[in-house]
């Protein structure tokens, strides 16, 4: 990539589009080229090249293509000019004002706040917080009203004046501002350590809540950089992803380590682990216990014979079973007393 090469040949096609008159293409040439610069590390460029594109947007009249440029400058030069990026995320909020859009004005105002925050520019830091202040009164939002005056009671006291910050109280702003005040003015750091921890002044803008700490008299004191709030560039959840659970061992805890584990050859052994076979079916089937009804509450009968089928059926058949007379002879067709079944004169003929 060669990123000279191709910084030159938008630059060249910005001036042909300017001369032509076609503004859009012309301010896409600039934002190309400025990118191009910002990969040389040519920040100081970059931040011209950005400008220039989103003037050329605007004068096109395509204010939200403008927008969108300046934002994407200033994040990318967040960290190398951090005037410079703040300046964009205020000429995009006055962008958006313009064109109605007011909760998207706020946003890129609270990125120039953050910005000045960080980078101990408090006077800048309080225009951007009282742009804000007038779109919320416009809005009549008095709780977002109440905590812009607070900053500004903080932000006056890290600049080392007291007078501005009790004027900052004459609005809507919480009753630890008057205390606040008072604790610097005295040099009480024991009360202003337990203001810094206070309700009203936590749930502030992070950059803002951190400066509580280190008020004197004289103004803010050196934040030192491990306390300094760092844009995140990444999410906090992201490292927890392919965390493995911390359940008990069963089908619950085998899933969550199917999910937690991207290998496909470990997914693929956890879902055989976790598919039931049919042995085990088979197994589970015949192991379930015989449901047993319950006996009858009467009486049990009198007689302890358990034959279902009566005395008179088991007397028949101990009656064909063993002759009355006694005769242990088995064949059914004999006479009495008589033990060839066809007498005497069939056996005559027989011979």
């Amino acid at each position: 990539k060669s990123y000279e090469e191709s910084r030159s040949c938008y630059i060249e096609a910005a001036k042909y589009y300017n001369a032509a008159r076609v503004l859009f293409s012309a301010g896409k040439c600039h934002e190309a080229a400025g990118v191009c610069s910002k990969e040389l590390g040519r920040f100081e460029e970059a931040h011209t090249h950005i400008q220039r594109a989103g003037d050329y947007y605007t004068q096109n009249g395509t204010a939200s293509t403008a927008i969108t440029c300046y934002s994407k400058g200033a994040e990318g030069l967040a960290h190398k000019l951090p005037n410079k990026a703040a300046e964009l995320y205020l000429r995009a909020g006055d962008l958006e004002r313009d064109n109605d859009h007011s909760r998207e004005a706020i946003k890129c105002f609270q990125g120039a706040k953050k910005i000045f925050a960080r980078n101990k520019m408090y006077k800048e830091c309080i225009n951007a917080v009282q742009l804000s202040r007038e779109i919320y009164e416009e809005l009549e939002q008095y709780e977002h009203i109440k905590k812009c005056n607070m900053c500004l009671v903080i932000l006056h006291l890290a600049r080392g004046d007291s007078v501005a910050a009790k004027q900052s109280i004459s609005g809507d702003v919480s009753l630890v501002a008057d205390q606040l005040i008072d604790a610097v003015e005295n040099g009480d750091d024991d009360t202003i350590r337990k203001l810094s921890s206070h309700g009203d002044i936590v749930y502030l803008d992070t950059e803002i809540a951190k400066i509580v700490k280190f008020l004197t008299q004289d103004g803010a004191a050196n934040v030192p950089s491990s306390q300094r709030s760092k844009p995140s560039t990444t999410s906090s959840t992201g490292s927890d992803i392919f965390k493995p659970s911390c359940k008990k061992p069963g089908l619950n805890s085998q899933k969550d380590e199917l999910f937690a584990r991207p290998n496909r050859q470990n997914r693929d052994d956890l879902f055989a682990r976790t598919k039931p076979s049919g042995d085990s079916n088979r197994q589970e089937l015949f192991s379930k216990p015989v449901v047993s009804h319950p006996e009858p509450s009467g009486p049990a009968p009198a007689s302890s014979d358990n034959n279902p089928f009566g005395e008179e059926k088991s007397n028949t058949i101990e009656d064909n079973s063993v002759p009355a007379d006694g005769n242990s002879n088995s064949n059914p067709f004999a006479g009495e007393g008589n033990d060839n079944p066809f007498g005497e004169d069939d056996l005559e003929d027989l011979c």
